[in-house]
């Protein structure tokens, strides 16, 4: 009897504490703990996660390392930046500015694959787009 009642207490205690963001209203959406920005900065992660993950895709097709990775790395960490500062509510410009930057030097340096290189002219347009508006 002590062991179901033990069984039971632990239980509803794992579940009240499961519950509990949901019951108070502040489920975490993201699985991380914190609340999706609201537009306008939900879309804009959106193009930001795209284009880290257009920028892994072609990194994984080349073979070459060296200044042709540091490029990639350059890039996907000025965009994290960027995106680190949206999370905070805080449109970085200068970041994205140096984000765009990096893309650019990977579309003039690097040796990519047609599907890459098209995936990253559209993210470089929208980036530019979005820098442009604000």
């Amino acid at each position: 009897m002590a062991k179901l009642k033990l069984a039971t207490t632990a239980f509803l205690l794992s579940l009240g504490l499961t519950a509990s963001p949901y019951v108070l209203g502040a489920a975490p959406e993201h699985g991380y703990g914190y609340q999706a920005y609201p537009a306008p900065y939900e879309s804009l992660r959106g193009l930001v996660d795209r284009t880290q993950s257009d920028l892994t895709a072609a990194m994984q097709l080349e073979h070459r390392g060296g200044d042709q990775h540091k490029r990639y790395n350059d890039a996907q960490g000025h965009l994290s930046s960027f995106d680190r500062h949206l999370v905070k509510g805080h449109f970085d410009k200068g970041e994205l500015g140096k984000a765009i930057d990096s893309i650019k030097a990977i579309l003039d340096k690097n040796v990519l694959q047609a599907s890459s290189r098209d995936a990253l002219m559209r993210d470089l347009e929208e980036l530019r787009s979005v820098r442009e508006r604000d």
